[in-house]
């Protein structure tokens, strides 16, 4: 995960690679929504018993990852690929779902210690993660690198990092990555990969703008996005694909089955595909929601 530096943008576009590192729950992306309490919502009674009675429901995310989630220009509404399929879940559910910004590696225990029942930010779904959580995939994702210009030949794989400084963020499956992919420069007799970790994607952007790394391990479609966003910055290719999803903490069967019933109504009615279409995200679009499908 990863973001800005040294650019020149307009207001808005600076809102999106800079967005706001308040703690704070955000709306839905349409202020002119009325709430989405409504018992009546065709899958309100799939939800577990102790939600039917509640109008709202907190979740995790680090609303700093757009396109995703990240912060509209008044610091406090959420945007993003997440915020409008989460739109889509409140129709289906009747439930309202406010987002609540915190670290990124906090989610997972803040998940496995009850503070959260759900999250959504762009998680990847491995068979590591899925020790201590659940996921309910909904997006095909990849890893790749973010590099400069002048550079995007020389580091368009992993594999080209030898010998390199790469900044990753904190908590995200591209730090065993670049430490895995050190010991096998090491085993080949390359120098290794010199690993600087972040705590959020504006930092890692932020880095590699000032020189401080030579390029950057993340999720290669938010990677795709920011560097949209910010003159001289390329994103290769994905060089590892798994599946992003929803996460939840353990033991959450009938609310997982509850989202993944509302994903799977937001595919037949279309508005799965509008909420990706809308950042240019559809070639992520998946036909179907399976509950922990990583296999990595």
């Amino acid at each position: 995960m990863t973001r800005p530096r040294h650019i020149t943008l307009s207001a808005a576009a600076l809102a999106l690679v800079l967005p706001g590192l308040l703690s704070a729950c955000g709306g839905s992306s349409d202020a002119n929504d009325k709430p989405s309490f409504d018992t009546s919502a065709p899958l309100h009674s799939a939800l577990p018993k102790d939600l039917q009675g509640k109008k709202s429901i907190t979740i995790a995310s680090n609303v700093e990852y757009p396109p995703f989630e990240f912060y509209d220009t008044d610091n406090k509404t959420v945007l993003g690929i997440d915020r409008e399929i989460a739109d889509g879940l409140e129709k289906q559910l009747g439930i309202d779902i406010e987002f609540e910004n915190i670290a990124f590696d906090a989610i997972i225990p803040g998940l496995a210690s009850g503070r959260y029942q759900m999250a959504m930010s762009a998680m990847t779904d491995n068979l590591e993660r899925q020790k201590e959580v659940d996921f309910v995939d909904y997006f095909a994702a990849g890893a790749g690198v973010m590099a400069k210009e002048a550079d995007a030949e020389k580091y368009s794989t992993i594999a080209d990092m030898c010998g390199t400084t790469v900044a990753v963020v904190k908590g995200t499956t591209e730090v065993p990555q670049a430490e895995e992919q050190s010991k096998k420069c090491e085993a080949e007799g390359k120098d290794p990969i010199e690993s600087v970790v972040f705590p959020g994607q504006n930092q890692v952007i932020l880095a590699l703008q000032n020189n401080r790394v030579d390029a950057i391990l993340m999720d290669s479609a938010p990677g795709a996005y920011a560097a949209s966003q910010a003159k001289g910055l390329v994103m290769s290719k994905p060089y590892e694909a798994q599946p992003f999803g929803i996460v939840f903490a353990k033991g959450s069967t009938e609310l997982e089955k509850a989202v993944q019933q509302a994903l799977q109504a937001m595919l037949k009615d279309g508005s799965y595909q509008k909420a990706l279409e809308k950042f240019g995200l559809e070639s992520g679009a998946v036909e179907e929601f399976p509950i922990n499908g990583g296999t990595k």
